[in-house]
């Protein structure tokens, strides 16, 4: 993996992380992280990526994501020892 996609993975993953802990349900957050998830994988595989490879970037992503978005719900919900 290059350095340039690694700094757009973490790029990502940071804004739909944050976006997500904004929305005001369990049920919102996960539907629209399953919605990002099917854009990165249909990107990637318009970029050529090969389908297995295509769904590990796009797993890969939501799951930093979706980590970064339960530290905001903890930090937000004041345990400061996080979840990350």
């Amino acid at each position: 993996m290059t350095e340039n996609l690694t700094n757009k993975i973490v790029a990502w993953a940071a804004e739909t992380g944050s976006y997500a802990a904004k929305l005001p349900s369990r049920d919102a957050r996960e539907i629209y992280l399953t919605e990002r998830r099917e854009e990165l994988l249909a990107g990637a595989l318009a970029e050529g990526a090969s389908e297995g490879d295509a769904r590990i970037l796009a797993e890969t992503c939501v799951d930093a994501a979706r980590a970064i978005m339960t530290e905001l719900l903890a930090q937000r919900a004041g345990d400061l020892r996080g979840r990350a």
